[in-house]
């Protein structure tokens, strides 16, 4: 979601120059396509119905962050559509809140399971009550994260915006996850990325675990980055299963709010938090067979994933190797087997 101009930290002066060039470009970029603007005129090419006459009875959802903003738009509009959809949320209270203001309608249902993706031991926690609440699950979406501008590591010893938004939030909740989804057919995973990830490729997981100089806007563009990686390299590895990235505009949320203040003005016009959600509700319900696996989406079209070139080509300086990505999935994993201090849980080896 964060539009920054930023300078990453530890760059020579033409890295900077380079960044400043991809930053702006990002900006101008979003500026004709992230605000609400942009999602009034990609809605005009839309399918009408796809959503709305949707049917979901019978399917099973995992939602993070379920009980504000983006989260709970789709939270709330699966359970509309007659799905059962698991609110993944780290605070009970806020929620029940949101549950019981939520009217889920045609069969669907919303029940609640405490979580705080940032932690290794609650992502554990939580996805073992998910295994033993459900025998499928059609879809898992990645909301949860945070928005911090100052430095704050967790219990466990990682930076939380890092921790939350890729680590654990995203790649062991869909590790720990994987056996219900590889048994369910057309099943796929959504992680809520940004087009803040146009900024900077991803530095590499010892960066981010707990970085020397730490730059708030950075530290969440490099998390959006690795989860556009991450939807690539497991939609390779696991074909029973779809992967995806989404970005939802610059929408206006709580978090979003508490983070930027009064700089949210450059925003603006901002999307509401449905017009942000719908797309990946779009992602969550659409037939697999038209989603483009490993794809980045916006207002339920697959976007180009790099403008960091002259004239808003691709370019280079955002662009990570493919051993550059596999190697961010695998020292993910042993982060998370460092930071949670146990073995994975069982039969949650990717497919070769």
């Amino acid at each position: 979601m964060r539009a920054t101009l930023h300078t990453p930290p530890q760059r020579s002066t033409m890295g900077m120059l380079t960044q400043f060039i991809t930053s702006t470009q990002f900006y101008l970029f979003g500026r004709s396509r992230f605000t609400q603007t942009g999602w009034q005129k990609a809605a005009k090419k839309y399918v009408q119905g796809e959503l709305e006459e949707c049917k979901l009875q019978g399917k099973c959802y995992a939602v993070t962050g379920a009980n504000s903003g983006i989260g709970r738009e789709t939270a709330g509009f699966l359970a509309s559509r007659g799905a059962r959809v698991l609110m993944l949320c780290r605070s009970e209270e806020r929620a029940e809140k949101a549950r019981a203001e939520m009217k889920p309608d045609n069969g669907g249902s919303l029940e609640v399971i405490v979580a705080d993706v940032s932690l290794v031991s609650s992502v554990k926690s939580a996805a073992e009550q998910v295994r033993a609440t459900t025998s499928k699950l059609d879809g898992l979406v990645c909301c949860a994260g945070v928005l911090l501008n100052e430095k704050t590591m967790t219990s466990e010893n990682v930076e939380t915006t890092f921790a939350s938004h890729l680590a654990f939030g995203s790649c062991l909740l869909t590790k720990e996850l994987l056996p219900l989804l590889r048994a369910t057919p057309n099943s796929r995973v959504v992680y809520t990325s940004s087009g803040g990830m146009y900024n900077s490729k991803f530095p590499g997981v010892e960066a981010c675990v707990d970085p020397i100089k730490y730059d708030g806007q950075f530290a969440y563009v490099y998390a959006k980055r690795g989860q556009v990686l991450l939807a690539e390299r497991l939609a390779a590895q696991e074909p029973r299963v779809a992967f995806v990235s989404s970005h939802p505009g610059w929408t206006r949320t709580a978090a979003v709010e508490a983070a930027y203040g009064s700089s949210a003005k450059y925003l603006e016009p901002m999307r509401t938090a449905w017009q942000g959600a719908e797309g990946q509700c779009w992602l969550c319900v659409v037939d697999r067979d038209r989603l483009e696996n490993g794809g980045f989406y916006l207002d339920r079209s697959p976007q180009r994933k790099h403008l960091a070139g002259p004239f808003f080509t691709g370019g280079s300086a955002t662009k990570n190797s493919l051993e550059e990505a596999e190697q961010m999935v695998r020292d993910l994993d042993a982060l998370a087997l460092k930071a949670g201090g146990a073995a994975k849980a069982e039969g949650v080896v990717l497919e070769k």
